[in-house]
């Protein structure tokens, strides 16, 4: 039985018919201790059908370990969205609700047709001289979720600098604990700044350039490089 409805592949081909180039998407799933796995694969493997652009790979971590190690994949299930140069950009968590137009929105992004990111934004990632590791924790119920999550993708995409990781909150409830999880979207990055909510592209990157410049210990929220300044 398909997960989307006729309405729901019609309005997603549409979207794909944006895409310019083709994007290449890996998925990482197992059979066994994986209870959103047989979801994540029936859900690439649809969207799989609704262009021909879209160029989807299915992979086990345990057959498939060396790809895997190369991707950095530590958890599953896990897609990759790229252009087919890189491998920053990851969803741990099957994409369902609000997640699923993140996912679609980071295809049409790496299919050349996504809104660019701000001037500002690209000198900041640019003049980058240590990587940033984002972890935007999420969840299918959030509607705010999707804007930080593109947010970090687009950054991602852009710089060999940064790495993006979309992750289910209530998938991981371990990984969630450890980053202190309270209220989603909750984004960390480098595993001592975080920022809570879906920050406006504008004061990320002003809260961050600052947050860098300080070069802080401990568990920080950025806002308040903004309330400094």
């Amino acid at each position: 039985m398909a997960l989307l409805s006729s309405d729901d592949s019609k309005q997603v081909s549409k979207l794909f018919d944006m895409l310019e180039t083709d994007v290449n998407v890996r998925v990482y799933t197992q059979k066994l201790n994986c209870p959103t796995c047989s979801d994540t694969e029936m859900i690439l493997k649809e969207l799989d059908t609704l262009s021909d652009k879209l160029k989807v790979s299915f992979l086990n971590p345990i057959t498939d370990s060396e790809k895997a190690e190369e991707d950095g994949i530590n958890s599953i299930p896990a897609i990759l969205v790229s252009d087919g140069t890189h491998s920053r950009v990851k969803f741990y968590g099957a994409p369902s609700g609000y997640e699923f137009s993140s996912l679609l929105t980071c295809i049409v992004d790496a299919g050349g047709s996504g809104e660019p990111l701000t001037e500002d934004t690209t000198n900041f990632l640019d003049g980058l001289e240590t990587d940033l590791n984002m972890q935007v924790f999420v969840t299918p119920t959030c509607p705010h979720c999707p804007g930080a999550a593109v947010l970090a993708n687009r950054m991602a995409s852009y710089s060999d600098k940064v790495y993006s990781t979309v992750i289910e909150a209530n998938e991981f409830p371990e990984l969630s604990a450890e980053f202190k999880v309270q209220g989603v979207p909750r984004t960390v990055i480098n595993e001592n700044l975080y920022a809570e909510g879906s920050l406006p592209e504008s004061m990320m990157i002003q809260a961050l350039k600052h947050a860098l410049e300080d070069d802080p210990s401990g568990e920080i929220n950025i806002i308040d490089y903004l309330q400094d300044n």
